[in-house]
């Protein structure tokens, strides 16, 4: 019987910047994880006006994003390239505000600001008061049908 070689099988694994290989295993995983969660927010934000129902899940890798920055800042590393990535990111979802908030609902996204309640310095999950509210709204409990 002939013996299958799983090695053909097995997932593609992403190779880790070769610049993070010199760092200790804890900066590596996590500048690792910021990779992939910015590259994930920038197709989201590259795609606002098309993303439908996951419209919301931007603003949740956004967080993603800023929580390993902060992780990061105080790790004696450069990430200025990272700031000036989601710098630029942040600006392309600003000026799309009104499509993102008109995407993800007036509506909901009071609730995911009720269900999350994230600090005013995100703003990203207050773009909706920039607006004005499209009317009398659905009650409370029926936001999510």
């Amino acid at each position: 019987m002939e013996q299958i070689n799983f090695d053909n099988y097995l997932p593609e694994e992403k190779t880790l910047n070769s610049k993070y290989l010199d760092f200790p295993m804890e900066l590596r995983d996590e500048l690792g994880y910021l990779d992939e969660v910015l590259e994930d927010y920038e197709r989201m934000v590259l795609n606002i006006g098309s993303l439908g129902y996951s419209a919301a899940m931007l603003m949740y890798y956004r967080d993603e994003v800023q929580e390993s920055l902060e992780f990061l800042k105080n790790k004696d590393l450069d990430i200025s390239e990272y700031w000036r990535k989601i710098s630029e990111l942040d600006n392309i979802l600003r000026a799309n505000a009104r499509t993102f908030v008109n995407e993800t609902g007036y509506y909901s996204f009071k609730q995911y600001q009720i269900i999350n309640d994230p600090p005013k310095i995100r703003w990203w999950w207050y773009l909706d008061r920039n607006y004005p509210s499209p009317g009398k709204g659905p009650k409370p409990w029926e936001i999510w049908k």
